[in-house]
């Protein structure tokens, strides 16, 4: 498949906070010609996130400015802070030969399947609530906020079937997730 093909192509990776996503998506893009979105918000970068590398960082003023002008193509509002996806950073990967990776929580990819129904979207879902709990708990955070990722956990656990596919992301089996998310976008791109 040539990269011209790509620029009508996005995939995009959707479930709980800390089902695994960003880690499945790193491996996966080893061995595929993916670039993730780099996505924007209002939180403090954690330790090791560079600024316009794993995501931009603006004000909730800004923020609110880029709802306002229609420069997202979705956003969200959670725990104090706006997550979103900028219009131009969709466009860049494909300009490089790279397939448009989003990393999005489910209301967001939901949203953005109604817009962009050939989009591929994989739902990464824990084994169990309780392996999730402990994923939330050494990820770190206050009690309210990891009882409320539990509450959307659930939520999201629920919707599922509204994506075109689901794979679950078993503790210590990161080898078997990424070969089936692997399968499912080559299958996808037709490579």
């Amino acid at each position: 498949m040539s990269k011209n093909n790509f620029a009508n192509k996005l995939i995009v990776f959707t479930g709980p906070s800390a089902v695994g996503k960003d880690t499945v998506e790193v491996e996966v893009m080893k061995y595929l010609p993916l670039k993730k979105v780099v996505t924007t918000t209002t939180r403090a970068p954690r330790p090791g996130e560079k600024r316009g590398v794993h995501r931009h960082f603006v004000t909730k003023e800004r923020f609110q400015e880029m709802i306002k002008q229609d420069l997202l193509i979705e956003h969200n509002y959670f725990s104090g802070h706006y997550y979103g996806t900028q219009w131009k950073d969709m466009h860049r990967p494909a300009r490089d030969g790279y397939v448009a990776l989003l990393d999005v929580d489910p209301n967001e990819a939901a949203n953005i399947q109604r817009r962009n129904p050939d989009a591929l979207v994989i739902f990464l879902r824990p084994e169990s609530l309780s392996v999730l709990k402990k994923r939330l708990i050494a990820r770190g955070g206050t009690t309210d906020e990891i009882a409320e990722r539990l509450r959307l956990a659930k939520e999201a656990m629920q919707k599922e079937q509204v994506f075109g596919f689901s794979v679950v992301n078993r503790e210590g089996h990161l080898d078997e997730t990424v070969r089936n998310v692997k399968k499912i976008i080559r299958d996808y791109l037709g490579v």
